[in-house]
């Protein structure tokens, strides 16, 4: 486990064009609901802090993640923009992302293929191919599915709609992250409607860098915004190690990729997301799997009166940074520097439900 403060971060506020046309947009699906935010007195009062809020993704349009309210916004936007210039849309993923894709694909009647590596969970598999996706199954890493769909799509005309974006392929993921700012707004308004304070510390996880992207677009607009903290892995730390670079320009991470957090299994961030990340992050969190494990299994048995959750490990990877804030020696001095105390409400993204059902059985322990 490591943390890097960003010595880079810049004063804002940083105002960013209105997502009330993506939101009128979500409003428009079928099915569209916001999501819950969890209000955990129980574990904020056991971690020394004023309260927590959960924003809970793993009822997003009934897939398990937050991952559709980007697919199909940018999907929305390349067929309302360059309309009859692609008959096959393609992405690459470790399996949110594309069965986001394969869904809007499906909703816009758009033929599509998804790219994923061999070692993705079976669940997740189906999952795609229950959309009417073609799936591609890569040996290796993420980012060999992404050279892989970058490949295969250009010389057949296919559009991809990725979340990451990289030499060649930049235009598209700032859409992506556009869809994810309803997640925010559906929080301000969950909030207001509870005549609740807003957080004073936010926790996103990491991965490439979306929804911290959008995350960071949506609090640094306002003129006393709260902390923000990236959680990812250690065995994939990209953010941590571009933090650190000598001129904090992107790294590729140095960890080995063995992880159980397959969502944030990321060896390379965004390159668009990037600059905003840079200058609008305060910290990146890079912790070991027993701290999301911890999470999940929390989240599981809750501390009277939280309800129970189930979360993916990647889905409470932002819980187990939070833990490990509050408790952990290692993070003292982050602590610190964030200023938690017995004053500070915390906000944590959950990004996905307990879509893998075997590694969910397997971390707590449960039969059902």
């Amino acid at each position: 486990m490591r943390f890097v403060l960003n010595r880079f971060r810049e004063p804002g506020p940083f105002p960013v064009p209105s997502a009330e046309p993506v939101r009128a947009f979500h409003r428009s699906l079928a099915g569209y609901q916001p999501t819950q935010l969890y209000r955990l007195t129980g574990l904020a009062r056991s971690l020394g802090i004023r309260d927590l809020y959960l924003k809970y993704e793993g009822t997003r349009f009934g897939l398990g993640a937050f991952k559709a309210l980007g697919g199909s916004w940018a999907l929305h936007r390349l067929l309302a923009t360059r309309p009859g210039t692609f008959s096959t849309v393609s992405t690459a993923s470790e399996g949110n992302h594309g069965r986001s894709v394969a869904w809007a694909a499906r909703l816009m009647k758009v033929p599509c293929v998804i790219f994923l590596p061999a070692h993705a969970a079976p669940e997740r598999i189906a999952n795609i191919e229950k959309e009417g996706a073609t799936v591609v199954l890569v040996d290796g890493t993420y980012e060999d599915a992404v050279r892989r769909c970058d490949t295969e799509s250009r010389a057949r005309g296919w559009q991809i709609v990725s979340d990451v974006g990289y030499p060649g392929y930049l235009e598209i993921p700032p859409l992506v992250v556009e869809g994810y700012r309803t997640l925010y707004l559906e929080i301000d308004e969950q909030l207001g409607a509870q005549g609740l304070a807003g957080p004073d510390l936010v926790l996103i996880p990491g991965g490439v860098g979306g929804i911290l992207h959008a995350g960071i677009d949506h609090y640094r607009a306002l003129a006393n915004p709260p902390a923000i903290v990236a959680v990812e892995p250690a065995a994939a730390d990209c953010l941590a190690a571009s933090l650190a670079s000598p001129d904090g320009q992107p790294a590729v991470s140095s960890g080995d990729r063995n992880t159980t957090l397959a969502c944030l299994n990321c060896a390379e961030v965004s390159l668009p997301s990037w600059p905003a990340i840079r200058r609008g992050v305060d910290a990146v969190l890079a912790v070991d799997d027993d701290a999301a494990i911890d999470a999940v299994r929390r989240l599981d048995r809750p501390v009277a009166p939280d309800p129970r959750i189930e979360a993916g490990n990647s889905g409470a990877a932002a819980t187990g940074g939070l833990l490990a804030i509050a408790a952990d020696p290692r993070c003292a001095e982050l602590k610190r520097a964030l200023g938690v105390d017995p004053n500070t409400v915390a906000l944590a993204i959950c990004t996905e439900g307990a879509i893998d059902r075997t590694e969910f059985l397997r971390v707590t322990g449960a039969t059902r």
